[in-house]
């Protein structure tokens, strides 16, 4: 039943169903989007669909944001859908659909929390922003599905090789941030060195299965104490010139930049020192 009613019904039910949606929703602005107080409900009857028969059809045609209710059976199933749908959606806005990832959303909702929870209770977090070396040349040269798997590929072990309740993002088409929650500058620049050493060793075909080639990444790492204020776009802009230093000085490393908070306080004591030697010598 399911497959007949979509071949037989398919065409119609989507026309008008996007019909409806085109009309209402863009035409005559009668819906403004998540933020308007007020509702419009349209409602079709489709005698025969049932829910699998549905799913199949929001699925491939993004109807999703259409609600199914039965007018005579348990609505217990419906419900459970709708509830699905909600999640997959829900893990959409904040994961790469590449890689899996994080997305960038999520990376600089997730750092803001984490910069107040190192002011809060004195403690470190890291921040490590990585770059696929020369990635332009594997898109040219082999092309952009196998590029494609390289970032995947790449994601994955950075995934695996990062501690459980570390942040790992895709923040650009090649560069990647991961977020190392309560490790200082050592130990989170022990765990990018692995990082880098286990980027080399990753192995892919060429398009033609006949060769294999490589890749390796650089990354910029920046660690905050908590002992002073910081902006989130501060501590990002540290990574990345830390970034920055290990591309210009032969890619396939890790740069660290100084720790932030120790750099403020060196700011300032040179400052209060120079305040003393004017009080002094007037110079």
């Amino acid at each position: 039943m399911n497959a007949e009613y979509i071949a037989e019904n398919e065409a119609n039910l989507l026309n008008e169903l996007l019909s409806v949606r085109e009309r209402f929703c863009k035409e005559n602005n009668i819906c403004f989007g998540k933020d308007c107080l007020d509702g419009l409900a349209v409602l079709r009857l489709c005698p025969g669909m049932t829910l699998e028969a549905w799913e199949i059809l929001a699925e491939t045609h993004g109807l999703n944001d259409w609600m199914t209710i039965p007018l005579e059976d348990n609505i217990t199933p419906h419900l459970k859908h709708v509830q699905s749908v909600l999640q997959t959606l829900s893990y959409k806005t904040e994961h790469d659909p590449l890689t899996g990832a994080a997305n960038r959303r999520a990376f600089e909702r997730t750092l803001d929390q984490e910069i107040e929870r190192s002011r809060r209770n004195k403690t470190p977090v890291s921040l490590a922003i990585l770059d696929i070396d020369d990635f332009k040349a594997v898109n040219d040269t082999y092309g952009h599905l196998k590029g494609d798997e390289v970032l995947i590929d790449l994601a994955d072990m950075i995934s695996s090789s990062s501690r459980r309740y570390d942040l790992v993002s895709r923040i650009g088409g090649e560069e990647f941030a991961i977020i190392l929650s309560g490790a200082g500058l050592y130990k989170s620049e022990q765990l990018l060195e692995r990082i880098v050493e286990k980027t080399r060793e990753l192995s892919f075909a060429t398009p033609d299965k006949k060769d294999k080639f490589s890749i390796t990444c650089s990354v910029g790492l920046a660690t905050y104490k908590g002992m002073i204020d910081l902006k989130m776009h501060d501590f990002i802009e540290k990574a990345d010139k830390a970034l920055y230093e290990a591309k210009g000085s032969g890619k396939d490393k890790v740069c660290t930049a100084d720790i932030l908070d120790l750099e403020s306080v060196t700011r300032e004591t040179l400052v209060h020192a120079n305040e003393k030697k004017f009080l002094f010598t007037g110079k």
